[in-house]
């Protein structure tokens, strides 16, 4: 069950990191919308395998990061 995990967040962090490494100005930004796509339907493959404790700990995690982004945007205007 582990490893179903492991497979598709490995998988999306690597298409992260091609995306926000890829220059956009040249044509080496071809690959950026490519891995783009692929780190998407990665995540969605992530919370389709993933154990039910594990879901939850990503909707925590995201509440928690969104609560703390949007205090320093409120903070700051």
């Amino acid at each position: 069950m582990l490893v179903s995990c492991l497979i598709p967040l490995t998988i999306c962090l690597i298409a992260w990191w091609v995306t926000a490494g890829t220059d956009n100005r040249t044509l080496d930004g071809i690959p950026a919308p490519l891995a783009a796509i692929v780190g998407v339907c990665s995540l969605i493959w992530l919370v389709a395998v993933c154990p039910w404790p594990i879901k939850l700990a990503l909707v925590v995690a995201v509440l928690i990061v969104a609560r703390a982004y949007l205090q320093n945007i409120l903070n700051a205007g």
